[in-house]
This record gives C-alpha cells, structure tokens and sequence, in this order.
C-alpha cells in the first residue's frame, strides 16, 4: 500500500467490486448521456481483481479512484482509469497513470498502451500530456501507446 498525500493506493479486493463499479460508471456517464455508444466500461471487474490489475485510491471517506493495468511484457494495456467525482482536481487520475506506467516499467514491458474515444478528446489530450501518441484509430476507437523508458 502506498500513500501519497492525504489518500492510499492499495490493490483492489473482491468487496471493493460494487464501490469500483460506481465510481467507473459514474465517471463515464457524462459521455453516455452525451450519446457516446460505450462498452460495459465496468464489466470484468471481478476477474480483474482476481488477476490482480486493479489499484484503488481511497482516504478516509472511501473511494477515489479506480486504476485497472495488465502488466504482461512486453506490453502493458492501460484499460481503465476513473476518478470519483467528489475527488477531483486532487491530482489521483495523474497519479493513478504514473502507476500504470511505473508498474509497466518495473515489469519490463517495452510500451504501455490503450484505446479510448473520438467522443472524448480530453483523454486523449491527458494521455498525450503523460506521453502517450496515437498509433491508430479504427471506428471510433483511437488507440495509443508510449514507451515505458
């Protein structure tokens, strides 16, 4: 467990599913609501806990911030991060894929990469902001990598 300021970054655990689910589901609903065709963005949660790819950020009053990573070199696949609403402008979305990226490294993956959304530009400028490029789009699908150097 890590702490970083007034909040841990600890692994996620089976009885954090449903409070993870929340804050995912309430992060992307801005977009659903705008139209934004997604996919079940908390699906899989679960089976990601359980092969250990989910980092929460929590304080005293619960939950921050999810971070979901697949660290299999030679690549690491960002697959989600998400920030609860009451927590932001605190700093946790940055800190949450600075490690994804430092997980990725000390796993000895050569990139790190991710897809998101032509709808949310944003994310793409955030994930440029942390070294990220676009690699590709298919549909509406913009894919990204960055290396892990």
């Amino acid at each position: 467990m890590a702490k970083t300021l007034d909040w841990v970054l600890r692994r996620g655990a089976a009885q954090d599913v449903s409070a993870m689910a929340a804050v995912i589901n309430a992060a992307y609903r801005p977009f659903v609501e705008a139209g934004l065709d997604l996919p079940d963005v908390s699906a899989g949660l679960s089976e990601d806990i359980a092969a250990a790819h989910v980092w929460i950020a929590e304080d005293t009053s619960g939950l921050l911030g999810v971070l979901v990573v697949s660290t299999r070199p030679p690549t690491a696949h960002l697959m989600n991060v998400a920030v609860a609403q009451s927590a932001r402008g605190r700093g946790i979305g940055g800190a949450l894929i600075r490690h994804a990226i430092d997980l990725a490294r000390a796993s000895a993956c050569q990139n790190i990469v991710l897809a998101t959304h032509t709808g949310m530009p944003e994310n793409v400028a955030l994930y440029e902001k942390f070294g990220w490029q676009i690699t590709g789009q298919d549909g509406l699908r913009i894919r990204m990598s960055r290396p892990c150097v």
